[in-house]
């Protein structure tokens, strides 16, 4: 029924479901991406993509249908939907962010809660990873790079997208699901703010910012934000793990506070 996305290590395509006559999306990983993906399965998890996205049951996270291999190509049967990405509103339909930026960040809070719950790190938190359907219900997409969360930080390895990396991540430290909640709290300043809180027009600047300089106060962005809600994001954004946010459940009760506040 045509290809719907085409990435870097796969590709998904709209297809109906022979057995139950639904609409799906089928994720096929590229021949050229097999020995990638399985270097990092074996590396770093002991679960495929397909058991990781299927272990989720909410309202806010993508769901898988099926997964599986045909001959040695993964594949995974997800839901359908219909909309675009944040990545895209924000770049261009900024109007239809109105009156949704505060639901926006509560709804991907709680889809990184649920993540979390189920002992998972996504590593891959950003704008092009959050699909908003056209009835504006946010779904966590894409959980190639996941991995189990385990009772300690492991060895940190680079991987994501460089706008939300945390730093740990950058300085290859042991790293654990506060990697997650420093690139929720990025987006969340983005989406509140309309600015990103390391923003250069170089990659090696924005590194370092993340790294070195500290985002301007969420406060003074968006002066009519709840404060609350600012330092909640401030301090997910926090450089050091062991001062930052400590859960995504603290990130929905504050945001569930706030949930009549019109921005």
């Amino acid at each position: 029924m045509g290809v719907v996305r085409e990435g870097s290590m796969s590709t998904i395509v709209k297809a109906r479901d022979q057995e139950t006559g639904r609409v799906v999306a089928v994720k096929v990983h590229k021949p050229e991406a097999r020995k990638a993906v399985e270097k990092l399965e074996s590396q770093y998890r002991d679960f495929t993509e397909g058991q990781i996205t299927a272990a989720f049951d909410h309202p806010n996270v993508v769901k898988c249908y099926d997964h599986g291999k045909l001959g040695d190509v993964p594949y995974l049967v997800l839901e359908y939907l219909e909309g675009v990405t944040l990545g895209s509103l924000m770049a261009g339909d900024s109007q239809r962010l109105e009156g949704q930026r505060l639901s926006f960040v509560r709804q991907a809070a709680a889809a990184l809660e649920h993540v979390h719950s189920r002992r998972f790190v996504h590593h891959d938190f950003c704008p092009k990873n959050l699909f908003v359907t056209n009835e504006n219900q946010v779904k966590l997409i894409d959980f190639g790079l996941a991995t189990p969360l385990l009772d300690r930080p492991t060895a940190g390895t680079r991987m994501g997208t460089i706008e939300t990396l945390a730093p740990e991540v950058l300085r290859r430290e042991p790293c654990d699901y506060r990697v997650d909640v420093f690139a929720w709290g990025v987006v969340a300043y983005q989406v509140l703010s309309g600015h990103w809180p390391f923003e250069s027009p170089e990659h090696h600047q924005t590194l370092n910012k993340i790294l070195n300089v500290h985002a301007v106060s969420l406060e003074r962005r968006v002066p009519d934000l709840p404060d609350e809600v600012a330092n909640l994001v401030m301090r997910a954004i926090h450089k050091a793990p062991a001062k930052r946010l400590s859960s995504m459940t603290t990130a929905v009760g504050v945001l569930d506070r706030s949930k009549d506040v019109a921005m």
